[in-house]
């Protein structure tokens, strides 16, 4: 954060400077994070946290200065520790950032998308790193009301703010975006993701809408060229330009002579014309769509051919995306467990494919939570497809999972060889009689978190 004294920082978030040093200079601040906080922050309270244990790390930690609503007792804060009062300390920790917004203004990035924003993040910033310091979205973090976060970190040196922006609402892409008004924007693709919790498919390109809608004038914009729902977007009151990027259809970034390598993707990246080679450490061919969108972005904000090939090269995908985990039996992990929707899941199990070999293919399934009326459906998809690649063996977790299962031996998949678990337990079980050179792959949404099975099944 830009310098700021204490009396100033009260003055900002319309607080009132109880005791404490006014005249103590601060460059940190703390929004109700109490596992990652330092001596030199200001700790803003949160009520998403037990105040016994916000109260504790305090006590252990001795901050700065804490900042603290008016029905919060100040009584047990060590002496030290300066104290602000405010009438709500989460709206005094966007004034901060919207004030420190002001002060350090950077350039600004925003990339949607139902899946692949967070990897294409990542992507971007491997490519950008090197020629533009930057502030960029941490893991999930990525709705509305983490944005005053990222506002906060920026110090002045920073010419980039990079932003990854989810939503589990309709209005959430758009309130970001009439804060920082973004330069560029990108959408991955429009698919299932949160067609439950938003209530279809037609809201999810509603929500989709809310960034090309966002996109500051003159400023530029890149759509999927060969996703149906993408081109269901509105471009014609868009102000700026637009660049498409794609594989099967005409795009100004395109992909071509795409395959696998020993270590991930290898494939021929024509931008406007101009041909060039790229390798990515990460398989599938969703993910070359990532790099091209990665390209088609780092483009437009300035980057060179080499920066573009270099970064992508020595790019390191998000935890729980693909990783794959050797094992002392000889087994194969590939934890892709962080979330899961029906075209993840698809795109995971052609990865595995793709890559087992002579080695046996198993695949791990959960639950794929949010998707509504569409549920039944989509769990029935995956299954199907399950049988039509000729994966060796299925083991799924869930009531949902139980229709990829039931799918999967509908559409001709031995039943010998599929298993409908109920619990971790039972698939642990099955996942211990797979063969000692197997390659098994983990998939499902966040709440029926399979990287525990993951981790039991590494150390076993």
């Amino acid at each position: 954060m830009k310098a700021i004294s204490l009396k100033k920082l009260a003055q900002v978030i319309g607080g009132r400077f109880i005791t404490g040093s006014p005249a103590k200079i601060v460059h940190s601040l703390n929004f109700g994070n109490p596992k990652q906080l330092k001596p030199h922050q200001v700790y803003f309270y949160t009520r998403k946290c037990r105040y016994e244990k916000q109260l504790k790390a305090i006590q252990r930690i001795r901050p700065t200065a804490v900042v603290i609503p008016a029905h919060i007792s100040a009584r047990h804060i060590p002496a030290g520790t300066s104290i602000i009062r405010v009438k709500d300390a989460y709206e005094a920790f966007w004034k901060a950032g919207l004030w420190n917004w002001k002060q350090c203004p950077a350039r600004v990035i925003a990339i949607t998308g139902s899946a692949g924003k967070s990897t294409t993040t990542e992507m971007v910033a491997s490519i950008l790193k090197y020629r533009w310091p930057m502030v960029k979205t941490q893991g999930n973090l990525n709705t509305y009301s983490f944005l005053p976060s990222y506002l906060t970190r920026l110090t002045g040196r920073e010419k980039l703010l990079l932003l990854e922006m989810g939503m589990k609402s309709l209005n959430n892409i758009r309130k970001q975006c009439q804060v920082v008004y973004p330069e560029i924007g990108a959408v991955t693709n429009v698919g299932e993701a949160h067609a439950g919790s938003l209530g279809g498919l037609n809201l999810i390109v509603k929500a989709k809408q809310e960034l090309v809608d966002g996109i500051r004038k003159r400023g530029i914009l890149l759509l999927n060229a060969d996703d149906a729902r993408s081109r269901r977007l509105r471009t014609n009151r868009f102000q700026g330009k637009i660049f498409t990027f794609g594989i099967h259809h005409p795009a100004h970034v395109q992909a071509k002579n795409i395959r696998y390598s020993s270590k991930g993707m290898r494939f021929d990246a024509i931008l406007h014309g101009r041909s060039f080679p790229v390798f990515i450490p990460i398989f599938g061919t969703h993910n070359v769509y990532n790099a091209l969108t990665a390209i088609g972005i780092s483009w437009a904000f300035g980057a060179n051919i080499a920066e573009m090939q270099k970064g992508l090269a020595t790019f390191r995908a998000p935890k729980m995306r693909l990783q794959f985990i050797r094992c002392r039996s000889g087994r194969i992990l590939i934890n892709d467990a962080w979330n899961a929707n029906p075209t993840a899941m698809k795109a995971g199990l052609n990865v595995l494919k793709n890559v087992s070999g002579s080695r046996p293919s198993i695949a791990v399934l959960g639950d794929m939570l949010e998707l509504g009326s569409y549920s039944h459906y989509a769990h029935v998809q995956v299954g199907r497809y399950v049988s039509k690649l000729g994966i060796s063996q299925l083991i799924t977790l869930g009531q949902r999972g139980k229709i990829i299962a039931q799918a999967a031996v509908s559409s001709g998949m031995n039943r010998k060889k599929v298993f409908a678990c109920q619990n971790y337990q039972q698939a642990l079980y099955y996942l211990a009689k797979t063969p000692k050179h197997a390659m098994i792959y983990f998939k499902a949404s966040r709440s029926l978190h399979f990287e525990r099975l993951v981790k039991k099944l590494r150390n076993s």
